[in-house]
């Protein structure tokens, strides 16, 4: 005979030998609320270094440029992250916590930034240079990481309008790689007509 334990998942025969069951797996909702917890994570992450890129800019347009196309960037993933916290059927007052939470990431990665730099003001400017690369090298590789690995695998993973998706996400791709190669090549060549 077997005699079953429902809390531990164990069994045990007249013998008394135990043998462990895997636990049931858990609900689909559950697995989206980790997931949303560990996107949680990932984002205030990616939010510290964002605010790190921000405030180690030294150059008064570039720091206007960078604020302005993170607030945009900020904008779009806050709605996106609040429809995906409602969607996993988090209460209100778990969403407010967690936007809260993705909010404070960016302030805190200035401040520290800015603690940084004035740590360093009597360094070598190439060593501020390498510093703010490494810095703004690192919030880049975090928001590539996010972008694949959470955002774009949980949509593709979907199966309705697949083609849809990968060509949105083709074009879009298009879009910024055309736009950074335009905009390098016009401050290259502003630089040789200074020169």
């Amino acid at each position: 005979a077997v005699v079953s334990t429902q809390s531990t998942g164990e069994e045990s025969d007249e013998e008394g030998v135990v043998e462990k069951r895997p636990n049931p797996p858990t609900s689909p909702t559950d697995q989206v609320k980790k997931g949303v917890g560990v996107l949680i994570f990932a984002l205030l992450v990616h939010s510290l270094f964002e605010g790190l890129a921000i405030g180690v800019e030294a150059r008064a347009n570039v720091f206007m440029q960078l604020a302005g196309a993170i607030l945009i960037h900020k904008c779009v993933v806050a709605f996106a992250l609040g429809a995906r916290l409602i969607e996993s059927e988090h209460t209100s007052k778990s969403v407010i916590i967690h936007l809260a939470v993705f909010s404070i990431g960016t302030p805190i990665g200035i401040a520290v930034a800015i603690g940084i730099l004035e740590g360093m003001a009597s360094l070598d400017p190439v060593t501020v240079s390498l510093t703010s690369g490494i810095i703004q090298g690192l919030s880049t590789g975090f928001f590539l990481y996010i972008t694949f690995a959470e955002m774009i695998f949980d949509e593709l993973r979907n199966n309705k309008d697949i083609l849809l998706k990968v060509f949105f996400l083709a074009l879009g791709c298009s879009i910024i790689g055309a736009s950074t190669i335009i905009h390098n090549y016009s401050e290259v060549r502003a630089l040789n007509k200074d020169a």
